[in-house]
């Protein structure tokens, strides 16, 4: 039994490249690293399970025949689907759990998420973010390391709130704009969350999805917003610290 603390993601920019190999291969981009925390227990068996429901990832097949049969029993206060990065959450949690269960190297298990990741379309850069990062990651060139490179930016935690609007599949937004580079250079000149705010809401407007909410930005099925909520139906968000780890 292993039991795993896993941090939620909210991306705001990202560029997708994609390489003749998975493990080279992601998101050029910025990604806030969130409390609260997922839970994962990790046994010998099979299944995932997400707040005691049984769940399924297109990735899930392939975490299995390259790391073993694990069934993962994952909490979390935020949903599968919606923008959290919580498939790179599961995957990680496999991941890690194959890796002290079978002895596994912890960086080689985690390439095998990422790479699973990238090709079943689920993500492109959480489980590098979530597991290598901490607080802003700004992922600088593709892939898992040595291959991708990570920055990250010590920015000062304020009020954070977020609301699932709808479940929306990952592989619609993977679409590579140029003006995505130019944001990210932009944020760089001046890092703050509200600078992330900025650059994110004109990249995801661009993409097509609009926030009726001022200091907000809708990325994929969700509203990430700076200042108090509307209700309390809200999800409230503190910077994490870390990123994933054994207990």
């Amino acid at each position: 039994m292993v039991d795993i603390v896993i941090p939620i993601s909210v991306s705001g920019i990202w560029y997708p490249i994609d390489l003749e190999e998975p493990k080279k291969s992601g998101s050029i981009g910025l990604t806030l690293i969130l409390e609260p925390f997922s839970y994962a227990r990790v046994t010998q068996g099979e299944g995932i399970y997400l707040n005691g429901k049984l769940v399924k990832i297109s990735n899930q097949e392939i975490l299995q025949a390259k790391l073993g049969k694990l069934k993962v029993d994952l909490q979390s206060s935020v949903p599968l689907g919606y923008g959290y990065g919580m498939s790179a959450s599961i995957s990680i949690a496999y991941a890690l759990g194959a890796s002290e269960l079978f002895s596994m190297n912890p960086d080689n298990a985690i390439s095998v998420a990422h790479e699973s990741e990238v090709v079943s379309g689920n993500g492109l850069g959480d489980v590098v973010s979530q597991y290598y990062g901490r607080n802003l990651v700004l992922r600088e060139s593709p892939g898992v390391p040595p291959y991708g490179r990570i920055t990250i930016f010590e920015l000062e935690s304020d009020q954070l709130y977020s609301k699932p609007i709808e479940a929306i599949p990952t592989r619609s937004i993977l679409k590579p704009l140029k003006q995505a580079l130019e944001l990210i250079d932009e944020f760089k000149k001046s890092p703050s969350l509200q600078n992330f705010i900025s650059c994110s809401r004109r990249f995801t407007e661009a993409m097509g999805f609009k926030s009726p909410y001022p200091d907000s930005i809708r990325k994929k099925g969700l509203i990430l917003k700076l200042g108090s909520p509307e209700s309390e139906s809200w999800i409230r968000h503190k910077i994490a610290n870390q990123g994933a780890f054994v207990e």
